[in-house]
């Protein structure tokens, strides 16, 4: 019986520890949401949209290639309490411009794929989020 208390804790570690998100496919989400952004590519923007139509921007500009590479993104990676949600703090420099841009996202999980909700990513205070949350990981950041 003893063995059944163990085995139960340790099974349901098990299972919750394989079903994680790794944090680089949160981060190639926020690269294809900037890519689609710096390229005007409405149609791959409207793919990533946590709610339908929630950015119409992009909507009649002609669409370009911004040259923005995945290596190009530093991604501060921050977990949510919930477990189907990130905050994603990006930042480059703009391939369209010389400017440094810093973007503010938040990748929140719909049916099996991540996506972007533009809404609440627009509310994000940067130094809030990482005084809130504990930085995961950190992709292409320089130490």
């Amino acid at each position: 019986m003893k063995q059944t208390y163990l085995i139960l804790p340790l099974t349901l570690l098990l299972l919750v520890g394989c079903s994680g998100t790794e944090p680089e496919d949160i981060a190639k989400v926020a690269y294809d949401w900037e890519k689609a952004y710096f390229d005007r590519d409405y149609d791959e923007q409207q793919k990533l949209l946590f709610k339908d139509g929630s950015y119409e921007v992009n909507k009649t500009t002609k669409k370009i290639n911004s040259g923005l590479a995945y290596k190009d993104i530093q991604y501060e990676i921050y977990p949510t309490n919930e477990s189907d949600q990130y905050y994603v703090m990006t930042t480059f420099r703009n391939p369209n411009g010389e400017n440094t841009v810093e973007n503010e996202l938040l990748i929140r999980e719909k049916g099996e794929e991540w996506r972007i909700d533009v809404d609440k990513s627009m509310k994000i205070d940067r130094e809030d989020i990482r005084d809130k949350y504990e930085l995961e990981t950190c992709i292409h950041c320089k130490d």
